[in-house]
């Protein structure tokens, strides 16, 4: 209980800020975390010597602390949308792609709008809810106090919440045959019955197979959104997958999948959330490789 109120406390603070000055705060603990060479410094370090090993090394730091600093006005940011709800969605600028979403809507099938953790992931959520009927997959957090204010924080844009379960699988596969929208995190590691290993950033990466399996089940369409930062707000970037993430072939379109998610890394690489142990299992079992230096990581590939 008391984790849940000063959770609740926190949110409720930080959602009165104005989203400069959130922007601001956050990013003083992503210095923070990054001068104090956090765990959240180390994780960051890892996967960009993982996924970037000819980069710089000096351009590679570089690139980790505008992560934490990104990272750090998330942080801030969510509670802000939270709170503003549907209003939050007057944040977003430019929308780079919006006729492929409207090509795909007019097709009458249904829609999987896939998000990474990615620029901000909530504002895109409220703002793929403001398309039409949405029902979106979510991951319930492991201490359970704070479902409720989760659910209520992410419920604000009006779509349907449902966790990742077989109940929530099956809710998903009814909207789709139903021609609606659902939307799905695609770069969580899943438990290992709900993925295999494809290439992402040429590391083998625990991926799941659900996107892959509600689209040969409702012949749904895919596309991947993102809300990136701006000096002012949000822009909504929209991508197409290749063809091959409709291929029958499992592995094929899942490594698709992953190569659609580093499509959109790559427009705005201090976005993306490095801080998550996106290698923490490999072919092998679970890894050491957080464990080790970031120097020493490449050699662990």
């Amino acid at each position: 209980m008391m984790l849940a109120r000063l959770f609740r406390l926190f949110i409720t603070l930080a959602s009165c800020l104005p989203l400069r000055i959130g922007r601001l705060i956050g990013k003083w603990v992503g210095d923070i975390a990054w001068y104090s060479r956090s765990q959240a410094a180390h994780v960051t370090r890892i996967n960009l010597a993982l996924c970037f090993p000819q980069m710089d090394s000096k351009e590679r730091d570089a690139l980790a602390h505008a992560s934490l600093q990104n990272w750090g006005m998330t942080i801030f940011e969510i509670p802000i949308i939270w709170r503003k709800g549907v209003k939050a969605l007057d944040l977003v600028g430019a929308v780079n792609g919006e006729e492929k979403v409207r090509e795909q809507l007019a097709s009458g099938k249904g829609t999987i709008i896939v998000s990474p953790h990615l620029g901000n992931w909530e504002l895109t959520g409220m703002w793929v809810s403001s398309l039409g009927p949405t029902t979106i997959l979510y991951q319930p957090p492991r201490q359970a106090e704070l479902e409720d204010i989760i659910r209520e924080g992410r419920g604000q844009g009006g779509a349907t919440l449902v966790p990742t379960n077989l109940r929530g699988v099956s809710a998903l596969i009814k909207a789709l045959k139903k021609g609606e929208l659902t939307g799905i995190l695609p770069d969580m590691e899943p438990d290992e019955s709900g993925g295999i290993f494809a290439p992402f950033f040429g590391i083998p990466a625990l991926t799941m197979t659900l996107t892959h399996n509600l689209q040969q089940r409702s012949g749904a369409g895919l596309l991947l959104a993102f809300a990136r930062r701006t000096p002012t707000g949000f822009d909504m970037e929209i991508l197409e997958p290749d063809a091959n993430l409709k291929d029958e072939n499992q592995e094929i379109a899942v490594a698709a999948l992953n190569h659609l998610v580093e499509r959109s890394v790559l427009i705005a690489p201090e976005q993306y959330q490095w801080e998550y142990k996106r290698f923490k299992t490999s072919p092998e079992g679970r890894t050491r490789r957080y464990n080790t230096e970031p120097s020493r990581a490449n050699h662990k590939r």
